[in-house]
């Protein structure tokens, strides 16, 4: 009996599909998340998480500012992310994230206003970068150390 080539193209597809589900489906490819849980109330985690992305912006506007040569604009961007951030950090905040989490963001919020300092006084570009970049490096390790979670 000859092969017939629809139902070998349609065996052919089957298999492959059998076998995209099987890989999909099993956990074994997916990176388990070994980060430790910091779990907020909703009040905390909003803000936490509102802190965050206003980071992202305000990285994101001081390296336009930067590729314009905008050292005011540097400095604008990044001085809303240092410790003025932090007069609005709800009282129970402290009290419920490891102390390891504060320490990682803590310098960050000082961080950002000496890189602000340094571009009001005319640090160059080069200098800027490398000194967002140490920052960076904070933000990576935090993001790579802890989760947010909702109680």
């Amino acid at each position: 009996m000859k092969n017939n080539p629809l139902i070998m193209t349609t065996r052919s597809i089957t298999f492959g599909i059998t076998i995209i589900l099987m890989v999909f489906s099993s956990n074994t490819w997916a990176e388990k998340d070994s980060r430790q849980a910091v779990v907020l109330d909703d009040v905390n985690r909003a803000f936490v998480l509102h802190e965050m992305r206003q980071n992202v912006k305000g990285i994101q506007q001081a390296i336009t500012a930067l590729s314009r040569d905008d050292m005011k604009g540097v400095a604008s961007a990044l001085r809303t992310l240092g410790m003025q951030s932090m007069a609005n950090v709800p009282p129970t905040l402290m009290n419920s994230v490891p102390g390891g989490f504060m320490q990682i963001g803590m310098p960050n919020h000082m961080a950002f206003d000496n890189i602000a300092n340094a571009a009001e006084k005319g640090a160059s570009t080069k200098d800027i970068l490398s000194s967002l970049g140490m920052a960076m490096k904070r933000c990576v390790a935090c993001h790579a150390a802890y989760r947010i979670e909702s109680k």
